[in-house]
């Protein structure tokens, strides 16, 4: 499972290349699609399944978009040789990515998430001196706060913020800078998740690989749709996330501790990357400061006590808040008689002891990001709660050194689950289940198979030669 050896050679020049053109043309054909987004659903009126709600047309739009995406990475690890040779792309790969979220900032977020006005409210009591943690949206002491246009978008009325510490301080700092205006916070959203470009290509650059692999990032659409259109967290998390790799591979790994703490008080899960960042010498220092800046960034919400958890409890352990779910939804019908708790509290031990395991490994930086990308891949599968779509977009950095053609096509797929809130029953169809998690455990157990072999014939020397291109279905 080792990073593919990068290419040396570099030059400045590099004289046409067809391409070159092909890449560009499908950044305009994807950026057109980004512009106009749902004003495109008047076009497909005589399409019976797409033309059904906004959110059968927004799966098709998707859909469309990462088969785009999908032959440009196929393009671009096809030919490596043409953009080892030439420094054009990579600039090319940022400008396309700064248009695509650009031209969602203006776009409502209401169609597939009202998460964005929780952030706003939160962000709003917090100016207004009101701890989030006290009281939920419909409390009587939060009359004053209520409006028309953020109020009735809220979800979760009656229930305390579900939201982190980390979270909660951002979103005071955004409604300091914006107020209300969605497309606002948006847009903040959107200048970390242009900063995480940046800092991943900066890792790339410390691991000596091609900055094109910025692709996989850059333009995967869940990236671009969930943080640009929805405004969701992920583009802070993952910001924060990425650059707690980024400073443990440059040898400042109590900072990177710190960084990861920052990412995990925004939304918990990149808490499970802590025992990938941390080796024999600075698991003490790194668990200290990543303990301590959690504290800190607690200390203005511990006037609520035991409320500080808020919503959070009540989301692991309400059914009604599963969503997505392939290996617990498999278990609990095979296993009925064990309640919906119990899963969630084996499942979220099964990560704690896969993180021991690496914890208490010896790692360089390295196998810091392989670690991280297999605990990811983990998470995604033995997720105890719910899983969005855009609880996907965590693995996706990852993938820039472990290019897996089962997550890129996973989080291709995985749009498909919001057709559940359009079903007539209201429950998640079986077929969907199927083909996000089926293909994507066949997938990895293909892989698996496959590279076991290559690694035999080749006498231990796990991984393709670097003029193959079975790079993309590797692990």
């Amino acid at each position: 499972m080792d990073l593919e050896k990068p290419n040396q050679a570099k030059s400045s020049t590099l004289p046409f290349h067809p391409v070159q053109m092909a890449i560009i043309g499908l950044g305009l054909i994807s950026g057109g699609l980004y512009f106009y987004n749902f004003r495109l659903q008047a076009f497909v009126k005589e399409i019976p399944l797409v033309a059904r709600s906004s959110v059968h047309f927004y799966v098709f739009l998707f859909l469309v978009l990462s088969l785009l995406y999908l032959i440009g990475i196929y393009l671009v690890f096809k030919f490596r040789t043409v953009w080892t040779r030439s420094q054009s792309l990579v600039p090319i790969i940022i400008l396309f990515a700064v248009l695509f979220r650009a031209f969602l900032i203006p776009a409502d977020p209401a169609v597939l998430s009202g998460d964005m006005y929780r952030y706003i409210w939160d962000g709003r009591v917090q100016q207004n001196g009101i701890n989030p943690y006290r009281h939920a949206p419909d409390a009587d002491e939060l009359k004053s706060q209520r409006d028309d246009h953020i109020y009735p978008h809220i979800n979760r009325k009656s229930y305390p913020t579900l939201y982190p510490a980390g979270a909660q301080l951002f979103f005071r700092l955004f409604y300091m800078i914006v107020g209300d205006n969605v497309s606002g916070f948006k847009g903040l959203m959107i200048l970390f998740d242009m900063l995480t470009l940046f800092v991943l290509l900066a890792l790339l650059k410390v691991y000596r690989y091609d900055g094109w692999r910025l692709l996989i990032y850059a333009w995967n659409p869940l990236v671009i749709f969930e943080i640009a259109y929805s405004g969701h967290l992920e583009g802070l998390t993952v910001f924060w996330m990425m650059l707690a790799f980024f400073l443990n591979a440059t040898q400042k790994q109590t900072a990177g501790a710190a960084a990861l703490a920052i990412s995990s008080a925004i939304k918990l899960y990149p808490a499970l990357l802590l025992p990938a960042l941390l080796n024999r010498g600075q698991r003490i220092k790194g668990c200290l400061a990543f303990a301590i800046t959690i504290l800190l960034l607690y200390v203005p919400f511990w006037g609520a006590g035991r409320k500080v958890l808020g919503f959070l409890p009540i989301y692991l352990q309400n059914p009604y808040e599963s969503f997505n779910l392939g290996l617990k939804t498999v278990l609990m019908k095979l296993l009925p008689q064990i309640n919906y708790s119990l899963w969630s509290i084996g499942f979220l031990l099964g990560l704690a002891a896969a993180g021991l395991y690496v914890f208490l490994k010896d790692k360089n930086p390295n196998l810091s990001i392989r670690y991280a990308f297999i605990l990811m891949g983990l998470l995604v599968v033995l997720m105890p709660a719910s899983l969005h779509p855009w609880y996907v977009i965590i693995v996706i950095p990852f993938l820039c050194f472990f290019p897996a053609v089962a997550w890129l096509l996973f989080s291709c797929m995985v749009v498909l689950s919001y057709l559940k809130y359009v079903s007539p029953t209201g429950s998640m169809p079986v077929w969907i289940l199927v083909l996000e998690y089926g293909l994507l455990l066949a997938l990895l157990a293909g892989g698996s198979i496959f590279g076991w072999i290559v690694k035999q014939k080749r006498g231990g020397a796990f991984g393709p030669a670097e003029n193959e291109f079975y790079l993309l279905t590797r692990l």
